[in-house]
C-alpha cells in the first residue's frame, strides 16, 4: 500500500494554460460550481464539474493554499483530483 492511501491523502494537480499552481499529496480541495461549495476528500466517488470563479483552496496537512481561478474543470478519479484553471 502506498504512503498516501495508508493516510488517506488524495494526488492533486492544479494547474492553467500559463502554470501549475499545485502538485502533489493533499487531505482535501475545496471548491465552488453551479450548486455550490463542495470539498473533496479521500474516497471522493469519480466526480467531473465545471467550476465557477472563486477561490480553490488545496490543504496538504500542513499548509492550506489559495488560488484564484476564473473557471475551470475539475476531474476525480481514484483518489486522483485533476483541474484545469482559468480556460
Amino acid at each position: 500500500m502506498k504512503e498516501e492511501e495508508a493516510v488517506g491523502k488524495l494526488q492533486v494537480k492544479v494547474f492553467s494554460p500559463y502554470q501549475v499552481f499545485f502538485e502533489g499529496s493533499a487531505v482535501s480541495l475545496s471548491a465552488t460550481n453551479g450548486t455550490g461549495p463542495f470539498d473533496v476528500l479521500y474516497g471522493h466517488s469519480n466526480f467531473f464539474s465545471l467550476l465557477t470563479p472563486g477561490i480553490v483552496r488545496v490543504n496538504n496537512g500542513f499548509e492550506q493554499l489559495e488560488i484564484e481561478i476564473t473557471n475551470g474543470i475539475l476531474k476525480i478519479a481514484s483518489n486522483t483530483v485533476i483541474l484545469f484553471a482559468n480556460v
